[in-house]
């Protein structure tokens, strides 16, 4: 029986995380979607192992970059991509060179781009989760 591949998106616009989950259909991965971060940290919190994970930079409460440092602290099997219209940051490129962050799509993006960079997250979070189940 091969593993469930888990992704979470988190976006606080409904149309967004429609157009993930459809873009992700055809894949054989098991979607969560969240509108808020804290919405996303609970559905993390229910929910193990989750492999990669999509978050929308500029959220209410907290930003992308935020959400996705709390989440590698308790699940470092979870690989993170920003998908965002707005990121072109400073903070954002230093989160990539210190690998704090796997990748970052500008919005609108392009969906089989999306779909490969989503597969090599994947595999990298299987890499990870063989790593931490040998450590223990």
């Amino acid at each position: 029986m091969s593993e469930i591949i888990r992704i979470l998106c988190v976006d606080d616009e409904l149309p967004i995380l429609n157009v993930i989950r459809r873009q992700l259909y055809d894949e054989d991965y098991e979607v969560h979607t969240a509108l808020t971060a804290e919405e996303a940290l609970g559905i993390l919190r229910r929910v193990r192992p989750v492999h990669v994970v999509l978050s929308d930079y500029r959220m209410p409460g907290m930003n992308g970059l935020e959400f996705l440092r709390r989440v590698s602290q308790d699940r470092p099997e979870a690989v993170g991509i920003i998908i965002s219209g707005f990121a072109d940051t400073p903070e954002v490129k230093q989160a990539m060179d210190q690998h704090d962050l796997f990748a970052f799509l500008s919005k609108p993006w392009n969906a089989d781009e999306m779909l490969k960079t989503v597969a090599e997250a994947v595999d990298l979070s299987l890499a990870e989760l063989g790593k931490i189940k040998r450590r223990r």
